[in-house]
């Protein structure tokens, strides 16, 4: 399962090998390691839910809490020391066109504000729930990762936002194409969460830059 405090998988860990803690023991001295929030401190903190309910919508408090960061220094310090302060007060898992613009209009009667979350590896605080601003509710576009169309003749595919890359390419690759974008994100970032960042990639000197692959 995908780490809720930090970047990766929680199956794999990477320790310090003893030459290189033998190293840094020598040259800065003895240290402590701090001690990490556990999932379970940090989600009994999670407030309550400010917006009415509505049958697309969780306010499930660990999968708040999960969509409440991205991925730089300050969300892991914030993460890990439990104290994160805001998280989005419902979740929403659209499957179709027609639950986003439920969705949407749902958000507009309660006077929420909307943050799309794709694969949470913003490092600029895109997720940062404003802790004196209005109930906000995370859409998860993780449902919505399908190829729909592809013209061999243009080379346009359309694809939901929320897919990603592996995904993404899989499908290209089944027909005999690739899009060619490898951000370091790879993994977990989104081609929606590509296209709103003007997200640059390994090879973007021979494919170009996502908004050059945009339509």
């Amino acid at each position: 399962m995908r780490r809720w405090n930090g970047w990766g998988d929680e199956a794999e860990h990477y320790p310090l090998e003893e030459g290189a803690r033998a190293y840094l023991v020598e040259r800065v001295g003895a240290g402590q390691p701090p001690r990490d929030a556990t999932l379970e401190e940090v989600v009994r903190r999670v407030p309550p839910s400010r917006l009415p309910d509505h049958p697309l919508v969780t306010s499930d408090p660990e999968t708040r809490l999960r969509r409440a960061r991205g991925q730089s220094l300050p969300d892991w310090i914030a993460m890990r020391s439990g104290r994160v302060g805001a998280v989005p007060d419902g979740v929403a898992f659209p499957e179709n066109d027609a639950q986003v613009r439920e969705l949407l209009r749902f958000a507009q009667e309660a006077k929420a504000a909307v943050i799309p979350y794709g694969g949470g590896t913003s490092v600029v605080g895109h997720l940062t729930v404003d802790p004196d601003g209005p109930p906000v509710l995370s859409v998860d576009l993780s449902r919505l990762w399908k190829l729909h169309y592809l013209d061999e003749v243009s080379r346009l595919a359309t694809f939901g936002a929320g897919v990603r890359g592996p995904d993404l390419e899989a499908q290209l690759r089944a027909a005999g194409y690739t899009l060619g974008h490898y951000p370091q994100s790879f993994e977990y970032s989104t081609l929606g969460g590509w296209v709103v960042t003007r997200s640059s990639g390994q090879q973007s000197l021979g494919y170009g830059r996502i908004e050059e692959l945009f339509a």
